[in-house]
């Protein structure tokens, strides 16, 4: 297999979307597949295109018009090297790749494979671009999306079958601390003060849900036991707001794994509140530092979570069972926060893999 992968999400980019295509890319390299991204960025002004280990990197560059943009980009794909030796087109995450992906598809006589997580549905469904979204899905020869939700949606809008639910995974030895974490661990421990803290991980975006979880956090009457930890992107109007309610928080700057590893072994609780989401590497990564989650009952967190066996589930818009779930927190032993959390590692580790997540994509790519 010879994939040409169109993104807006790659490193250097930051977030969960940028590290599941900087995954997926690697993992189809490791098992003989030849990627070649192409990649949508800001970062760059020029078209150029780097040799990179079984495959290339090329940065395309954003200009003020999108249809200037696309244009540009779909002359320049199509004199590259490498164009009539692909065997798939594949998109992954944003709108120009969900716009020029089944054109380029079309044009070269490839399949086109659309890779879903989660804005790229959820928003787009609803947005001016629907019909951009809805012309992907129904020209693709292959949807793959991280939350079976997505998957029967997605089967009730296009003529085809051709949606396949396919989890994320992570490598939970990645994430183990190494003795210089160690220092850095019982320093952020000591600044908590004693309180329970309380994590939120990431690009902390309005459709993530914290505002309203924090808006109901300062009605529990246990909240004084705790302090909520916002780890990541916050802008400055909703940190504002969030400093003026009453209750315990800090905010940290985002953080790359090396140091996330630190953060995550200091706390023990890390919510995601998500109003809708895909399947969050937040989860996974919560979940292989053997954390309690506290989840939104949506998308690809349900997919993983079993409500209070290893992990709670809540409905993000009904504070009241929020509210229920902290009070249940607040309750456990240490050996029962213990119990759930290793459920949780020991569920992760076996059965969302980076292995198994390869394999899935493998054997319906590859029948």
């Amino acid at each position: 297999m010879k994939v040409l992968l169109i993104t807006q999400n790659y490193p250097p980019n930051k977030g969960g979307m940028a590290v599941s295509c900087d995954r997926l890319v690697r993992n189809f390299k490791k098992n003989g597949v030849e990627v070649h991204v192409v990649h949508f960025t800001n970062r760059k002004k020029k078209f150029k295109v780097d040799t990179v280990v079984k495959g290339t990197y090329a940065a395309v560059p954003i200009e003020s018009s999108e249809e200037f943009t696309l244009s540009l980009a779909s002359e320049f794909i199509q004199q590259l090297p490498y164009s009539d030796i692909l065997t798939h087109v594949g998109v992954f995450g944003g709108n120009l790749p969900l716009n020029i992906g089944p054109i380029l598809s079309k044009w070269i006589q490839k399949p086109l494979i659309t890779f879903i997580r989660g804005n790229d549905f959820d928003e787009g469904i609803f947005s001016k671009k629907r019909n951009q979204l809805l012309y992907a899905l129904e020209n693709s020869r292959y949807v793959f999306t991280v939350t079976s939700e997505k998957r029967e949606k997605i089967d009730k809008l296009v003529s085809h079958n051709n949606t396949y639910f396919t989890q994320n995974g992570i490598n939970t030895a990645l994430w183990k601390p190494a003795k210089s974490h160690l220092k850095r661990i019982d320093a952020i421990k000591k600044a908590f003060n004693s309180k329970i803290p309380i994590a939120f991980v990431g690009q902390l975006k309005a459709k993530k849900g914290v505002v309203n979880f924090v808006e109901t956090f300062a009605k529990f009457p246990h909240k004084n036991d705790f302090v909520l930890c916002l780890i990541g992107d916050v802008n400055d109007e909703t940190k504002t707001y969030i400093l003026n309610l009453d209750v315990n928080v800090e905010f940290y700057d985002f953080a790359k794994q090396n140091e996330l590893i630190s953060f995550y072994n200091a706390v023990g609780i890390v919510a995601i509140p998500s109003y809708y989401d895909g399947m969050p590497n937040v989860l996974l990564e919560a979940a292989a530092t053997k954390n309690i989650v506290i989840g939104a009952n949506v998308g690809g967190i349900k997919d993983v979570i079993s409500n209070k066996a290893d992990g709670f589930l809540y409905n993000p818009i009904q504070s009241n069972e929020l509210l229920d779930i902290l009070l249940q927190v607040h309750k456990m032993t240490p050996a029962e926060k213990e119990a759930m959390s290793e459920a949780l590692y020991q569920k992760i580790k076996t059965k969302y893999t980076e292995e198994i997540e390869i394999t899935n994509y493998l054997n319906i790519l590859k029948p």
